[in-house]
């Protein structure tokens, strides 16, 4: 193989890799948007669970009247 070639094989291959790496990237930024726009409704749903299943945090504090 010429030494032009193999020039030419090598930064395919670097430049492959270069765009796997920013894919992975923005793939790694969409998920933790997703997460953080998620995150309020999750805590949400487990708070009434644990209000519908009796482990309210309000009922397991101490009656101080």
């Amino acid at each position: 193989m010429t030494t032009e070639a193999t020039r030419v094989l090598r930064n395919t291959f670097y430049a492959s890799i270069g765009f796997g790496v920013l894919a992975f990237q923005k793939a790694q930024v969409r998920r933790r948007e997703l997460e953080a726009s998620l995150r309020p409704q999750v805590e949400s749903v487990g708070r009434h669970l644990r209000v519908v299943h009796g482990h309210d945090e309000a009922a397991d504090q101490p009656d101080h009247r």
